[in-house]
């Protein structure tokens, strides 16, 4: 099929280029970044080295959903160059980026709770938890209106091929 206008094929090419490098990076915190972190917060931190697994294995999560999130964005862009957007797949992928943002939000949550109830760090950490909490949530909620637009513009164009 020839791209039409509105697929913006250089544009899609672009921000796949742009996830594929994420993913790289992604996969570079997983393998040496997270676990380098948290065997060097063991160390200079020897009263709270007991949570070097468990949080290693939150923050491995947290990576999990944005990899995850990040293949539901590139599923949906081939959608889009593909002008198939408008699918049940669509809603699948879309529900899947919901899903993910709402899982990392409460991952985040629980660290926040933890970090509260136990006051580890500084204050900016949980500064900056509560701000990705409010990050996650406000995501969630636009993606979940991003979905109620899918949905009306999927009808409307179920409508007007009805007419044609």
């Amino acid at each position: 099929m020839t791209p039409t206008p509105q697929t913006h094929p250089v544009a899609i090419r672009m921000l796949k280029a742009l996830i594929a490098l994420l993913l790289a990076i992604a996969a570079a915190v997983h393998i040496w970044l997270l676990p380098a972190v948290s065997s060097d917060f063991a160390v200079d931190a020897p009263e709270f080295a007991y949570l070097r697994i468990p949080y290693l294995i939150v923050c491995e999560l947290l990576m999990v959903g944005f990899d995850a999130a990040l293949i539901a964005i590139w599923r949906l862009l081939s959608l889009v160059a593909s002008s198939s957007v408008f699918s049940d797949a669509a809603f699948r992928w879309v529900g899947l980026i919901i899903g993910c943002i709402g899982f990392d939000t409460v991952l985040v949550i629980g660290l926040l709770a933890h970090n509260l109830i136990a006051s580890l760090g500084p204050p900016i950490l949980a500064i900056a938890l509560l701000t990705l909490t409010v990050v996650g949530v406000a995501l969630t909620l636009l993606m979940v209106v991003m979905r109620g637009l899918l949905t009306a513009a999927t009808a409307q164009r179920e409508e007007l091929e009805a007419v044609i």
